[in-house]
């Protein structure tokens, strides 16, 4: 968090938009939990981790390494923070009137878009010419070309700018702060310029090593360390 906050004042940013799952695999949910408060994010969704953590769903579906975390993270959280927690909107919804934002898909919070049938299925979930959305971790985008009836799957360079083209229409991920699972353990979150409608997509190095050893160190499930030190 601290390496994407040093990022953010060099570049000049100063709003940010969060796709959910604040909590749920780290070791250190509260302080996490304190810099995204302090940060005062411009719009936010809630994760299936986040309904979980706060106990306002049971971990259904979840991986043994993963129900074991929200259990530990649950009885850890400040009530403050359990509340803020419960209180995260559902997505898809809109930031301004520049892009919506969702967990999985627009049409369900909790379904992940893996293919590009199942992100066919989703546009029709978002009105919006741009869609953010999490949940699986991958970053790169879906692009449907309206006219060409074409949806593509694109890998994003690092760095530089991708422009959003007139008569597409996009789901983009920018993958994640914190369990990245292409093979790149580098954290991984995009900026968008809605003005001149492109997006770009940023790789950075952190502690993954550090925080690997913090999770083994709280008695979470090693698979859990062993996901960051593999970016998987």
């Amino acid at each position: 968090m601290r390496v994407v906050e040093r990022f953010a004042r060099r570049r000049g940013v100063r709003r940010f938009v969060i796709l959910g799952d604040l909590v749920g695999y780290g070791a250190n949910p509260n302080q996490v939990l304190d810099r995204v408060r302090k940060m005062r994010p411009r719009f936010m969704v809630r994760g299936n981790h986040d309904k979980v953590c706060s106990g306002l769903e049971l971990p259904s579906g979840f991986s043994l390494p993963a129900r074991q975390s929200a259990e530990w993270t649950y009885d850890r959280l400040r009530k403050d923070h359990l509340r803020f927690l419960r209180d995260l909107p559902e997505g898809p919804g809109w930031v301004g009137e520049d892009y919506q934002i969702a967990h999985g898909s627009p049409l369900d919070e909790d379904a992940y878009l893996l293919n590009t049938r199942e992100a066919l299925q989703a546009f029709e979930g978002f009105q919006a010419s741009l869609c953010f959305f999490g949940h699986t971790h991958l970053p790169g985008l879906y692009e449907l070309d309206e006219e060409l009836h074409r949806l593509s799957w694109i890998r994003l360079t690092p760095e530089e700018w991708f422009p959003l083209r007139p008569g597409c229409r996009y789901l983009a991920n920018p993958g994640s702060l914190g369990q990245p699972r292409d093979r790149d353990q580098r954290l991984s979150f995009m900026t968008c310029d809605p003005r001149r409608s492109r997006v770009r997509l940023h790789r950075l190095e952190y502690d993954w090593a550090g925080a690997a050893e913090a999770i083994e160190a709280a008695g979470l499930h090693p698979a859990l360390a062993d996901r960051l030190r593999q970016g998987i």
